[in-house]
């Protein structure tokens, strides 16, 4: 696939996996930040356009950098890429994607917490904004290794279909990813919550604020929601990405 290709495809995938899964992203940032749970889907589907420009932005980048880096590593070679090259490729598109929608994301959770609109917020936040965000990429890369491992290991039990393989690589890498990298994506979420710095005031300080008031727990709030979403996700990306794209782009699958 063309880099044009690969982002607007991997726009799609974004735009698909929020409109899925936009309640787990809500729940996830109000536990964060200590907010209520609700099942109210005025308040669960707060930001969700900006949520979409975030992910699609997001899934479009690491989809383009991807393609790029992978066509560095192969030097324009028809050959498949080594696990280890798979995994390089993906970690440093979710690295470079990262200035692409920390604005949006800024824009999505403040819309999440006290509601308005989605230029109403964006204009505020341009007056006097913080933007601040840690941005972890790999979902591309050790799901569909680890499927493919999978697949050629246990092609009689949790290998035997690609689905089944992809459901038990996305079960056992995620939860281990998730929980790595939620202590920085606990302290993002509350900076953007709270950009006016009334509480917060950097990583070091919402960090001894956060273990101040409830111990170093306070780091991982929320990890199951985003433990479930993550989930969900990259089962979703994995799905369209081996399924839907071919279809898509026949040319590119030859």
């Amino acid at each position: 696939m063309s880099e044009g290709e690969n982002a607007m495809f991997g726009a799609l995938c974004g735009c698909i996996e929020t409109t899925l899964l936009q309640s787990t992203n809500y729940w996830k940032n109000a536990a964060q930040q200590g907010l209520p749970f609700t099942l109210n889907p005025s308040v669960l589907y707060r930001g969700y356009v900006a949520n979409l420009f975030n992910n699609g932005a997001a899934t479009s980048s690491q989809f383009f950098f991807g393609g790029i880096i992978k066509k560095s590593m192969t030097g324009g070679a028809d050959r498949p890429l080594t696990g280890s090259e798979t995994i390089t490729a993906a970690v440093g598109a979710g690295v470079l994607s990262g200035p692409v929608c920390s604005p949006i994301e800024l824009v999505m959770i403040q819309q999440q917490r006290k509601g308005g609109s989605l230029f109403g917020t964006a204009a505020e936040l341009a007056r006097g904004g913080h933007l601040t965000r840690l941005f972890c990429g790999g979902y591309m890369g050790v799901t569909p290794v680890m499927r493919g491992w999978l697949r050629e290991n246990y092609p009689d039990s949790i290998g035997s279909t690609e689905d089944r393989a992809r459901l038990a690589a996305t079960l056992i890498s995620t939860p281990v990813c998730s929980f790595a990298s939620h202590p920085p994506d606990t302290l993002k979420t509350c900076l953007q919550g709270d950009v006016e710095r009334t509480k917060f005031g950097g990583y070091s300080q919402t960090a001894s604020t956060l273990v101040g008031e409830s111990g170093y727990p306070a780091l991982w709030r929320g990890l199951p929601w985003r433990c479930l979403r993550q989930i969900c996700a990259v089962f979703i990306f994995d799905k369209l990405s081996a399924e839907l794209a071919p279809r898509i782009f026949p040319h590119a699958f030859h």
